[in-house]
């Protein structure tokens, strides 16, 4: 397939995160698939109100009929006309849309001059034909030599032009006209205006277009943007000021505001510019950061937060931030904070001084972005049905939907520490290639609802417990001395109606559920009859018999344990073991047929770990004179199935 990447060229050039989509995208379909790929720019000025209609009608007489396929994603190049169109947003002229409220301008233009009252009944007709576009832009054009126009008519920005591009765009992107839409980010599907009505819009997000990451020592601040008012290094600066920790604070890039910035940091020797820096020096910078501040206004997506987790750094960002929070989870992968200078001051002293914390949560953003990558957004890009045949020779494929699973558990997934958590991620990570995966989970209580795309085609839902739901909880643990919130959620689910809402809601477009562990069966139950399956991570009865059986309150936990555990097995239409004899226990338990048990045991998520070769092995050994004894290192949390491991070794 032959493809053309559509784009505006800046006037003045300068390079941002859309021309290294746009590179990027190019470079991997070129080199990585079957398709051919060009990149096709049109010089595009927009720093007046005639410079962007002349943008606008440059790419609206763009003929690309050679190409089988076009992806523009950014005004005006969405202009073109082709029967196969992506778009795939980066963003809409934001000054024109949601971010106009700041100029304090009207919204709506007012004029019964008779020349705007003809181009908008021309408008009331508006398709996007070269005829009905041709005739548009003529009549627009006329405006310029009509003396007695009313002055404020080509004001930039204005309500006038305001009007004008809303409707270029509106015709652009209607569905008669774009075959798919994509989104970088979450952040602009919920934006006013920018996608039409009832539209499926599939969110892609797009890598960096550094080639390598690493991980270096944790000593400095850093951050890099274009030096401008949106991406707020002011307010970073403003914050230092606050900041108590002898910490350096490194800001690459350029723009108009450098020179201002400077004076502002004048005096805090901490502070340093770097100015232009070389993609080499961008990876070194990131890889010996402690943490990595990025406070934009609304982003649309933000590639600084990925290559900073990319890098394994966390993230310090504003709750105004736009993009950058649909990665930064607070206290988890980084600090999302209100956006003033002594909140940002406090966090980065808490990260200065808890530097092993900041290092954990780097590697938890590490692992939350470890899938965006070009074959994943490619794949995703391209993976839609082709126009109508009629328009090519390529024969038009079968397209089947992905099905859906739903897993429901009673804790948080993302990100993954404990044992549980890890088989949890990496099991339905792999299994995402295959199916749509939503985990609906609960966290704490007093947590924030989420919902985030934790790997590809993998999403966690988490639902806070209630307040009631917990003071019951810990009312039980009081009376048996041992954490209880897996066993006694089969009876106090109800007490979170938001989890039973969360769980009816995604098990809607589910062709099966998954129960992992018994304990939300009834809450499966009371909202779905779809399929289920039952992932058991162990025989529970015999793991909560160690445990509960030495109070009143205990036993009567156990008995519910016994009575969900069997009915999970008897009415789940697979079962999922980590062990043949977990299986076998289970039959002879509960008279489960053997034929519906599969094993699937604990592995290793070979990509999260580095591989020594026998010499770099020894050489570790004799630093730590151990070359010449035989070592074991069991690493196991304090859980009586690891202890009863250890007594076995």
């Amino acid at each position: 397939m032959k493809i053309a990447i559509v784009a505006p060229s800046p006037v003045p050039f300068c390079i941002g995160g859309a021309e290294k989509l746009w590179w990027g995208l190019l470079e991997n379909i070129n080199a990585h698939t079957s398709h051919q790929a060009e990149l096709i720019k049109i010089p595009s000025p927009e720093r007046n109100f005639w410079e962007i209609i002349n943008s606008y009608k440059n790419f609206s007489q763009l003929n690309l009929d050679q190409f089988d396929l076009v992806i523009s994603g950014k005004y005006p190049a969405w202009m073109v006309n082709h029967p196969n169109h992506f778009c795939y947003m980066l963003h809409r002229l934001r000054g024109l849309y949601d971010t106009y409220h700041f100029t304090k301008l009207p919204e709506n233009y007012i004029s019964e001059h008779r020349q705007i009252v003809t181009l908008r009944n021309l408008m009331g007709r508006g398709e996007k034909s070269a005829i009905f576009l041709r005739d548009f832009f003529e009549q627009l054009e006329q405006l310029q030599g009509i003396p007695d126009l009313p002055t404020d008519i080509d004001q930039f920005p204005g309500a006038f032009i305001r009007e004008i591009i809303h409707f270029l765009d509106n015709l652009a992107l209607s569905p008669q006209s774009i075959n798919k839409y994509a989104a970088i980010s979450q952040n602009l599907t919920k934006r006013q205006d920018y996608f039409p009505n009832n539209q499926t819009i599939e969110v892609i997000y797009p890598p960096s277009s550094l080639k390598t990451f690493r991980q270096g020592d944790y000593d400095y601040l850093f951050t890099i943007s274009r030096l401008d008012g949106a991406k707020r290094i002011r307010l970073l600066i403003e914050a230092m000021k606050y900041v108590k920790a002898k910490v350096e604070l490194k800001i690459a890039g350029t723009g108009p505001d450098a020179e201002e910035l400077q004076q502002l940091a004048q005096g805090d020797q901490r502070i340093t510019f770097l100015g232009f820096v070389n993609d080499s020096e961008v990876i070194d910078l990131y890889a010996n950061a402690l943490a990595v501040p990025y406070i934009p206004y609304d982003e649309d997506y933000g590639l600084v937060t990925i290559e900073a987790m990319m890098s394994g750094k966390p993230v310090l960002t504003t709750t105004d931030a736009g993009g950058p929070n649909e990665f930064v989870l607070n206290g988890e992968t980084g600090y999302s904070v209100a956006p003033n200078p002594q909140a940002l001051a406090e966090r980065i002293d808490y990260l200065c001084e808890h530097r092993q914390e900041a290092q954990q949560m780097g590697l938890s953003g590490q692992k939350l972005v470890s899938g965006i990558t070009w074959e994943t957004t490619i794949n995703r890009l391209l993976a839609a049905p082709p126009f109508i045949a009629k328009f090519s020779q390529i024969p038009k494929p079968q397209i089947q939907r992905r099905q859906k699973i739903v897993v429901a558990l009673t804790f948080p997934v993302f990100p993954p520490r404990g044992g549980g958590q890890s088989r949890v991620f990496n099991l339905y990570k792999y299994l995402a290639d295959y199916y749509d995966i939503e985990l609906v989970t609960f966290g704490p209580v007093d947590s924030q609802e989420l919902s985030l795309e934790i790997a590809p085609h993998l999403y966690e839902r988490r639902v806070p417990k209630s307040q009631i739901h917990q003071q019951q909880e810990w009312y039980l643990e009081e009376q048996v001395g041992f954490p209880i919130t897996d066993v006694a959620m089969s009876e106090l689910y109800p007490l979170t109606p938001a989890y039973v809402n969360a769980l009816r809601e995604t098990t809607q477009s589910a062709d099966f559920v998954i129960a992992r562990h018994p304990y939300l069966l009834p809450a499966i139950c009371s909202v779905t009859n779809k399929p289920l399956w039952y992932e058991a991570q162990d025989v529970e009865i015999e793991l909560k018999q160690k445990t509960l059986s030495q109070t009143t309150v205990g036993n009567e936990l156990l008995n519910w344990t016994k009575k969900v555990e069997n009915q999970c097995c008897q009415q789940s239409q697979l079962i999922m073991v980590c062990s043949r004899e977990d299986g076998q226990t289970l039959h002879h338990l509960y008279g489960v047929d053997l034929g519906k048990i599969i094993e699937v045991p604990n592995g290793v998520d070979l990509q999260a770990v580095d591989y020594l070769s026998l010499q770099e092995r020894y050489q570790k050994k004799q630093k730590l004179g151990l070359e010449n004894t035989f070592t074991v290192v069991f690493v196991g949390s304090w859980h009586p199935p690891n202890l009863e491991a250890i007594r076995h070794l």
